[in-house]
This record gives structure tokens, C-alpha cells and sequence, in this order.
């Protein structure tokens, strides 16, 4: 898997990143033993099935089936390459990776990545310079000062200011010797008739920064209300709206802390709460709530609250974003702020205080539709049957028969309706929706055949003590004999290979899955042990034979075949005299 990555190099960064540390930076971890258990960010979990061990140095979600290791954790969630993931780590630990193993393409798209957040750096202190400066910045601190923004704010998220030249930018990096194509890039400039403007002028800017703490792109409002009131980076190398979140980097300590994490759509209503002391809060970046935003933000909160604008806008943002919560198992709230109020304005008119009371009173997510089809449809009778329309969907999703038998009668109360024609609509509505879908493939596999391979994957040392080859070619399952032909193809009886280093060598992502879950198993790591489970495994081939032989005696009985007969009457005699080899 690593092939241009030095195989010393992959060890040495490998040893030096702790699993537990790097996960913990995107999942909230809870020691439980041995081991450490979140909610996985890969699937929609409401129980915590995601196992980390920090003994082993792997992942594995009991729900979905993902697992690897620290490098293909980071793969997954942040969609590097392997390389990326290795450079990353390696930066992270001050451990030089060489970049001539590479292939050209592989060490050009790492390179570039690297260059275009050296410019965001470069591009965000540019901005805040010009913020700063005497004359080029003073408008820009009138409008924030104007906006009750604290100097503290401020400095915490690096704000700052786009001139109104049409090249401002373009010439600083010139001056750097920066090719321009590189800014095109980075989405700083766009290109236009074989010349190169700047993308942000005239407006206040906030550079866009990620859990790693480096900026991936920017975001700029007008000081005027020119439209557009906002801008935005576009989607770059290095930056993708939809699996980004701006403050994500501040906030997540303060929603691990509370448990909570409010969302909310815009860059000033996000830096009016921190203005406030409120600090677990996170702000889309001119898209739909997506859902990897959702897994993102429940991988540092138990509870996510959304807080958008009162009008019509806002409300139809926050209803579309509920099937999401939903289908992703999330405990969700809405806070309904007074109407022409958005979060901004209304935390500074009532303060931090009666802001944390009110979203005590957020609503959950059926209440929330219901209060919001009943005041869209009104309680005429065309209307209650489009409220009911509306609602069947939601309510044929809650996994809980009982908050869904309790929503149910509530509607029909509100309504004035029998509250079996409500359920007759939602069981139809969920048989029409229900796929049968299983998050994990059985395997049908023998036990021991599991038993097995999980002992020689954590006890490696063990393959010498028997024939493996011989155990291996007796598998029944698919899966788990290719599994053990990788083994038999990486063992070295002086270094035998350990189930972890499998992981980082196998581009399989099934065959990953299935070590990681298997490393997870509880193998007995003595010789005793193990070989318990070998003579048990011998014994289980010795007797499947058996079964193998009547059946086939039967077929010669039955065919007059006496030659055979006698052959395989030997054979199965032989068989059952023999003795289970002593260890």
C-alpha cells in the first residue's frame, strides 16, 4: 500500500502517532477497559459501536465494519490519499518523509497542496495587515466596530480586509514571485481574458481555518450590501464547503466540554455568540447543512442545536435539514428565534444568558415540524391533510415506537383527527420507504476459522508451532482463506509480520475491515492457549472428513461400486483411529 512511501518511514511515523490521539481530534473517545468507544463518523450511529485500541493501534466500528489503522482513519475521514495521510502524520510528529519514491503525479498533487495553504497563510496575513493598516483599514474597523465586533474576536479569527483594487492581492504575491496560476488555485484570483483579478475587494474577510489549524479557504461580506452580500472560496485542493465547518477548529474543546454544538449560517452570527462567551458553536459556509457536516459536528456533541434565521429562508434551511439529523440518528434541537431576529441580532439585544435559556426551549425535530406545517397549512380541513402529508415521513423514520406513538396522538389532538388514520398513513409511508438495508456482511463463517486467523494475526509467533499452509487450504470461507494465504505470503519466521502492519499493506478495503475486526477479537496470547484452538480446529477438519467419507460411501454403496467401498472403509478406519497430534 505505501510502495512510494520508504517502508522505515511508514513505521517510524506509525510508531509515533498514537491512534487515541489522532482520532480523539475528530471523535469524542470514552475509555471502556481496554479499549476506547465513540460514535462512528463513517455510518449513522446512536450507540457508541466505534473501538479504538491503543494497545494494537487500530479502529473498528462494530456497526458499519470500517476499521484500519491511524493512516487509513485519516484517509477515510478526511479523504487523503495514503501518501497525504503519511505526510500529514509526519509533519504533525517532525519526521522528514522523502519525496523521490513518489510517482510524478502522486509528488506533484502533494506539493500542490502544500503550496496553495502556504499561500492561504500568506493571503490571510495579507488580509489582516490591510485590516490593521492605518488609512487601507479604516473603513473596514468602523463596519466591525459598527457590528459590535471585540477586539478579542477579532484577533482569535484572524479577520480581515480585501481593498477595493481590482489587483491588490494579485501584485503582493507577484512581488513574492508566486506564479498567479497558483492563486487561480488556491481561489484568491480568477482569470479573465489572459489577466488576473482579484476575487475579494472591498470587503471584510474570514479566513476559513480547518481542525488542523490551517486556513483552507476564505470568505469575504461587502461593506456596502453589494450584491453578492457574500462571497466565498470556491472548492480548491485543499477546500470543500461540504465537509467544512467555520470555527469547527475553536469550537470543538468547547462542545466536547458541554455536550452541546450550535449551528448556525453565518459568519457574524457565529462571532456574535464567541463576542458573548459562547464558544461551542460552528457556521455553514453558503451550502445546506450536508451530511458530513452532521457526522462531523456529533463526533464532538451529543446534542446539536440549530439556530437559523427566523424568516421564511431560514425555516425551510432548517426543515431541510432535519431528514439529515434523522436518518443520522442525532439528538437535535431547534431554537425558534423571535420573528426578524437572526442569531446575531438576537444575542446582542437579550445577552448570553437569555440566549442559553432559550435554547433550553429548543424544540426537538417532530415538534419543530409540526409547529411548522400547522402555522404553513393552517387547521382548515385542506390543511390538516397536507400537515399530515407533510408529517408521515418524519414520523415513519423514529426508530422508537414509542416517541413515534407519542408524537402520533399529539397530532391528532392538535388536529382533531382519529389518531389511527394518522398511523394508517405513516405505516404506509414506511413500508413504502423501508429498504433493508445491513450495515455489516455475515460472513458465515466457522468460528474456528475465525478463531484461528485472529490468533495468528495477534499471535503470529504461533505459525511456526504448526502447518499453517495445511490449516489454511481447509477454510471454508472465501474471505478468511485469502486472508490467510496474505498472511502465508508476508510471513517471515524471523520477523513475523503483526495484523496492524497487514493493515497499512493491503489495498483491499474489505480485506482491511476484516483484520481490524478480527485484531479486535479476545485471543487467549499464550502458547497454551493457542494451541487449544489449533487441536480444536484439528479435530473439526479430522471430523469433517469423517462426514466427507460416509457420504461418499453411501454413493458407493448405493452404485454396487465394491472396489471403492472397500477403499473408502479403509480410509475412514484410518481416519478414525488416528490421534490428534500432540503440540
Amino acid at each position: 500500500m505505501a510502495g512510494f512511501v520508504p517502508d522505515d518511514k511508514v513505521a517510524d511515523v506509525q510508531n509515533a502517532a498514537n491512534i487515541v490521539d489522532v482520532i480523539s481530534e475528530h471523535v469524542t473517545l470514552k475509555k471502556t477497559g481496554k479499549n476506547f468507544l465513540g460514535l462512528c463518523p463513517f455510518h449513522a450511529d446512536k450507540k457508541p459501536s466505534f473501538t479504538v485500541s491503543e494497545e494494537k493501534q487500530i479502529f473498528h466500528c462494530f456497526g458499519c465494519g470500517q476499521g484500519g489503522n491511524v493512516f487509513t482513519f485519516l484517509m477515510q475521514y478526511n479523504h487523503l490519499s495514503f501518501p497525504e495521510a503519511v505526510a500529514f502524520l509526519a509533519q504533525r510528529y517532525g519526521i522528514e518523509i522523502p519525496t523521490r519514491n513518489m510517482s510524478p503525479t502522486q509528488k506533484k498533487a502533494l506539493e500542490e497542496k502544500e503550496r496553495l495553504l502556504q499561500i492561504n497563510q500568506k493571503a490571510a496575513d495579507y488580509f489582516n495587515g490591510m485590516l490593521a493598516g492605518p488609512s487601507s483599514g479604516k473603513r473596514a474597523r468602523d463596519y466591525l466596530k459598527k457590528r459590535q465586533m471585540t477586539p478579542q474576536v477579532i484577533d482569535r479569527f484572524l479577520l480581515g480586509y480585501a481593498p477595493q483594487a481590482w489587483n491588490g492581492l494579485t501584485q503582493y504575491f507577484s512581488k513574492k514571485g508566486v506564479p498567479l496560476d497558483d492563486l487561480e488555485k488556491a481561489g484568491l484570483v480568477i482569470a479573465k481574458n489572459g489577466r488576473y483579478y482579484d476575487r475579494f475587494r472591498d470587503r471584510i474577510i474570514f479566513p476559513i481555518v480547518n481542525v488542523h489549524q490551517k486556513v483552507v479557504g476564505f470568505g469575504g461580506r461587502s461593506l456596502d450590501d453589494s450584491l453578492p452580500k457574500y462571497l466565498n472560496s470556491p472548492d480548491t485542493p485543499v477546500y470543500h464547503k461540504s465537509r467544512t465547518l467555520y470555527g469547527l477548529h475553536i469550537a470543538k474543546e468547547g462542545c466536547r466540554q458541554s455536550g452541546s454544538a450550535f449551528i448556525v449560517e453565518g459568519y457574524f452570527d457565529l462571532l456574535a455568540l464567541h463576542c458573548h462567551g459562547i464558544q461551542n458553536v460552528v457556521a455553514t459556509l453558503g451550502t445546506a447543512l450536508t451530511r458530513q457536516h452532521v457526522r462531523i459536528v456529533k463526533g464532538y456533541a451529543q446534542q446539536i442545536i440549530l439556530v437559523f434565521d427566523s424568516d421564511e429562508a431560514g425555516i425551510k434551511a432548517a426543515e431541510r435539514s432535519l431528514s439529515l439529523f434523522l436518518e443520522e440518528k442525532v439528538d437535535a434541537r431547534i431554537m425558534v428565534l423571535p420573528e426578524g431576529k437572526d442569531p446575531d441580532s438576537y444575542i446582542f439585544t437579550v445577552g448570553a444568558d437569555a440566549f442559553r435559556k432559550a435554547a433550553e426551549k429548543a424544540l426537538g425535530i417532530i415538534p419543530f415540524l409540526i409547529a411548522s406545517a400547522i402555522k404553513k397549512h393552517g387547521l382548515s380541513l385542506e390543511g390538516k391533510v397536507h400537515i399530515v402529508e407533510t408529517l408521515r415521513g418524519p414520523l415513519s423514520s423514529l426508530p422508537d415506537n414509542v416517541s413515534r406513538s407519542v408524537y402520533i396522538r399529539d397530532l391528532a389532538e392538535r388536529l382533531d383527527i382519529d389518531e389511527s388514520a394518522i398511523l394508517a398513513q405513516v405505516r404506509a409511508s414506511a413500508t413504502r420507504d423501508k429498504k433493508a438495508v445491513s450495515l455489516l456482511k455475515p460472513r458465515h463463517s466457522s468460528k474456528l476459522e475465525e478463531a484461528l486467523v485472529a490468533m495468528i494475526l495477534q499471535y503470529p509467533e504461533i505459525v511456526s508451532d504448526f502447518n499453517m499452509q495445511e490449516m489454511i487450504e481447509g477454510f471454508e470461507t472465501v474471505e478468511l482463506k485469502k486472508l490467510g494465504h496474505i498472511i502465508l505470503k508476508n510471513f517471515s519466521s524471523n520477523n513475523p509480520v503483526r495484523g496492524a502492519d497487514l493493515i497499512a499493506q493491503t489495498n483491499d478495503v474489505e480485506m482491511r475491515n476484516l483484520i481490524s475486526s478480527l485484531l479486535m477479537e479476545d485471543v487467549q496470547a499464550d502458547r497454551d492457549g493457542c494451541h487449544k484452538i489449533i487441536r480444536q480446529y484439528q479435530a473439526h477438519l479430522r471430523k469433517r472428513h469423517i462426514r466427507q467419507l460416509s457420504k461418499k460411501i453411501k454413493e458407493a454403496e448405493k452404485a454396487n461400486d465394491h472396489q471403492l467401498l472397500n477403499q473408502l472403509l479403509a480410509e475412514k478406519q484410518k481416519w478414525a483411529q488416528q490421534r490428534l497430534e500432540v503440540l
